[in-house]
């Protein structure tokens, strides 16, 4: 009885390392990417609480680098603390967080559809905007993208086109 316990849990083991030494490929090899941005935001709402003004907005951005495409970006929050006024002219710093929807973009040679979250905030007027971007889900031939990096800039002042850079890592789960 105890040399068909010991057979049995020698197997086992045998098993359970041959399962672990088994490389396993879970995403090609990060991808750096970087580009730049170009958005034109419009504002379709606002409401004060306190000396907070929220803002929601759309955007429409072209993507231009590595990320290559036009997304909508909406809903779009931004949130001014210690705003003055409507439209602001002083604040203590800036919220922003935005889902951008691509329907087609290319990545990679890769093209299909993209979804990311962005977040951000910036200080006092003037101050550049600094902060982070995810990839959600892709679709299409970015099906089983991942991504992630950070992006910063001036941004929107008022007139033409807001400006900003990206920067960042993606990959894709194997086929």
């Amino acid at each position: 009885m105890r040399k068909m316990l010991s057979a049995t849990l020698l197997i086992c083991i045998v098993a359970l390392l041959s399962v672990l030494l088994i490389p396993t490929v879970l995403a090609t090899k990060p991808t750096h990417v970087s580009g730049t941005l170009y958005y034109v935001p419009a504002i379709v709402d606002h409401r004060w609480t306190g000396r907070n003004l929220h803002l929601d907005t759309t955007e429409e951005t072209d993507w231009t680098g590595d990320l290559v495409g036009h997304s909508y970006d909406e809903p779009c929050r931004v949130v001014i603390h210690g705003a003055n006024a409507f439209p602001p002219t002083n604040w203590d710093f800036r919220w922003y967080t935005a889902i951008a929807t691509f329907d087609e973009c290319t990545v990679d040679s890769r093209t299909g559809g993209l979804v990311m979250r962005l977040v951000g905030k910036s200080g006092e007027p003037g101050e550049d905007w600094f902060g982070q971007w995810v990839i959600i889900s892709g679709t299409g031939e970015l099906a089983g993208i991942h991504g992630q990096g950070t992006w910063g800039g001036l941004g929107f002042i008022g007139a033409g086109p807001g400006e900003i850079w990206y920067s960042g890592q993606i990959h894709f789960k194997p086929d």
